[in-house]
């Protein structure tokens, strides 16, 4: 079970930067450690859009053949006006999970505490990160894609990070970042992205080395790449 992209083109357009991918062939096998490197100009949505089928291929083929997430913990699912509770009952719905079971292991993970029936608008930033992730974590894949490992507050990212541990020990990881540290705590394999490549490495230290040759100065740590509600962009992904 694998996903693949063989003998790809897309052509990526970053405001006023236009790219493309020609030729790209790239292999994740079921229960891989693999991370996306690349800086903020490589492009990395629209690669893992087309890994999500959010979007296809001017050319080549795209062959999925196990679950995939959505990137998380991307805010793109959330209703801005309706509550936490009623975000995580529509994921249920929508992946045919129980929605009391499910909204339970939510907030177990999630702890929204006196905000979950609280609009998202409404939410502590650091609630809704911890929401994003849960909601995402909690749905059964064979591959999770995830954007950041900052989830919450300072306090949180230890929690969360033996959560990512866990979901690797039963499952895929695909993680799309530009933090070469949180990169190397969760992947042994790694495609660096540059220029209109992707350079595969079964060596993190070596990845790692590559990458911090062509990052730009001054880097972007646990980068985000996806776009997000303007509303809620400052409200994710947030380091305190």
């Amino acid at each position: 079970m694998t996903i693949e992209l063989k003998d790809v083109t897309k052509k990526v357009r970053l405001g006023a930067v236009k790219l493309t991918y020609e030729g790209l062939n790239l292999r994740i096998e079921k229960g891989a450690r693999v991370a996306f490197l690349g800086n903020k100009n490589a492009g990395l949505d629209a690669i893992v859009n087309l890994i999500c089928a959010a979007d296809a291929p001017d050319k080549g083929k795209v062959t999925r053949t196990h679950s995939i997430s959505w990137p998380i913990p991307d805010n793109k699912f959330i209703s801005k006006h309706l509550s936490l509770a009623a975000n995580a009952r529509f994921v249920a719905r929508l992946y045919e999970q129980n929605e009391n079971a499910f909204l339970q292991k939510v907030v177990e993970m999630a702890e929204p505490g006196e905000f979950l029936n609280t609009r998202c608008t409404d939410c502590p930033r650091e609630v809704l990160s911890r929401f994003c992730f849960s909601a995402g974590v909690c749905v059964a894949f064979d591959c999770y894609i995830f954007t950041s490992a900052s989830i919450g507050g300072k306090e949180d990212k230890p929690r969360f990070a033996e959560i990512i541990e866990e979901v690797a020990g039963r499952a895929g990881i695909l993680f799309v970042t530009a933090d070469i540290k949180s990169a190397k705590q969760f992947c042994d394999q790694a495609y660096v992205f540059d220029a209109g490549r992707a350079t595969y490495f079964d060596d993190m230290e070596a990845a790692a080395e590559f990458f911090a040759a062509i990052a730009s100065p001054g880097g972007e740590d646990d980068q985000d790449f996806f776009d997000s509600d303007p509303e809620l962009e400052s409200m994710i992904n947030t380091d305190f």
